[in-house]
């Protein structure tokens, strides 16, 4: 292919509008060095596209500079040495008089000489999974994990995710997920360790951690290194513009889950809302045949939620029949956590369905009505007396 024209890309456009303009040009990769596109010609000239500008730009050659610099240097000038000023601060540094009256270990080189003289942080986007069923597949992983983030994909597309096996060849019970991105990482850690993997079954509870890669060091001297793998930069650009679509799929406003359909949005109408409304958590006769069952429920909740975030109120209705409890945060991320964690687990052999309060159910208890926007627990206070005075008299 001849030097034409690049392809063009609006300026500001997203990363997957750029993927998909600049996807059906061979000349075009993503550089990971820079995080930017480039395009190589034919004669061995580099572009370099800027996003903010919508433009290519050249690609400086360090080797021209190199050449440019040497046709204008002038002889018998080092270009290495540094300017007068600076060579008469250094040396006045020199001549400050030592302290030997005590020992100063040497200090490792400064990190401020160059940006680039520092290696940058690896980021750390994986979980290890351990105590899995040994029955447990990819496809059930990925399920479940992928509610907490988007799961990176290899340049054939298959969800990076890792079964370990034994010896024998037979399933460990530990799994290696890689995500797109390391936020994804620690909501995994909160929301899945010491979770179920398969909802309702108690045989199937996880362990979840941030992994840990430690480096292996070769071998000995004369030890063969082996070839670096080909990297195939279509394919890269291909598969980052995949994962940037799928980032942008997901909602934008809490960082929770896939972006929300309308049925969805119906659900959840109140998206700042910091009430979780749970049904199912108790039946009618379990009130009337345990009384004190009141209050370990509210403090089970409590205990239980309060790992998502501070919990400013607790609320059981008692009349109605399909046992709610509200259960209400100082924040409402806090809430959308709570939701995500409670909705379709089991309690007391029952599925519980939790839910972000829309402001426009009503719920019934004894001796008031529904507080869920209450941010004290003045009218539980009564209830309580009502109960020690009930505990005090029961018998007579």
């Amino acid at each position: 292919m001849s030097n034409d024209a690049p392809p063009p890309a609006a300026a500001g456009a997203s990363a997957s509008a750029q993927a998909a303009a600049f996807a059906n040009d061979d000349r075009v990769h993503f550089s990971r060095e820079t995080g930017t596109w480039r395009l190589e010609n034919e004669d061995g000239t580099e572009l370099e596209f800027d996003s903010a500008k919508g433009v290519w730009v050249p690609v400086l050659d360090e080797e021209l500079i190199k050449k440019q610099q040497a046709a204008y240097s002038v002889a018998g000038v080092d270009e290495e040495t540094p300017a007068a000023p600076v060579l008469k601060r250094a040396n006045k540094k020199r001549k400050e008089p030592e302290n030997y009256t005590s020992y100063t270990p040497p200090t490792e080189p400064s990190a401020k000489r160059g940006k680039n003289d520092k290696p940058a942080k690896s980021k750390n986007t994986a979980v290890y999974v351990t105590g899995l069923p040994a029955d447990t597949d990819v496809d059930e992983i990925v399920e479940r994990f992928s509610k907490f983030g988007v799961i990176e994909e290899d340049d054939e597309g298959e969800s990076k995710v890792k079964l370990y096996a034994r010896e024998d060849g037979s399933f460990s019970g530990e799994a290696l997920v890689v995500y797109f991105k390391e936020e994804s990482v620690t909501l995994a850690v909160n929301l899945l360790d010491d979770a179920e993997l398969r909802i309702g079954d108690a045989s199937t509870i996880m362990s979840v951690q941030k992994a840990e890669f430690r480096h292996k060091h070769s071998g000995g001297v004369g030890e063969e290194a082996k070839p670096r793998k080909t990297v195939d930069k279509k394919k890269i650009t291909r598969r980052i513009g995949k994962m940037q679509k799928k980032i942008e799929e997901w909602d934008d406003e809490d960082g929770f889950g896939p972006a929300k359909n309308e049925e969805d949005e119906k659900k959840v109408v109140n998206r700042n809302c910091r009430v979780v409304v749970l049904k199912h958590m108790f039946t009618l006769q379990e009130l009337d045949e345990d009384a004190s069952l009141l209050l370990d429920l509210k403090d089970d909740v409590r205990s239980e939620c309060s790992s998502l975030g501070e919990v400013t109120n607790v609320v059981l209705y008692d009349k109605e029949a399909d046992g709610v409890m509200s259960v209400k945060f100082r924040d409402s991320l806090s809430a959308q956590a709570c939701v995500i964690k409670m909705n379709n687990r089991f309690f007391a052999g029952r599925r519980i369905e939790a839910f972000l309060y829309s402001g426009k159910q009503r719920f019934k208890r004894s001796g008031a009505g529904d507080d869920l926007d209450g941010d004290n627990d003045e009218s539980e206070k009564q209830r309580l007396d009502d109960f020690a005075s009930w505990l005090m008299t029961d018998g007579d």
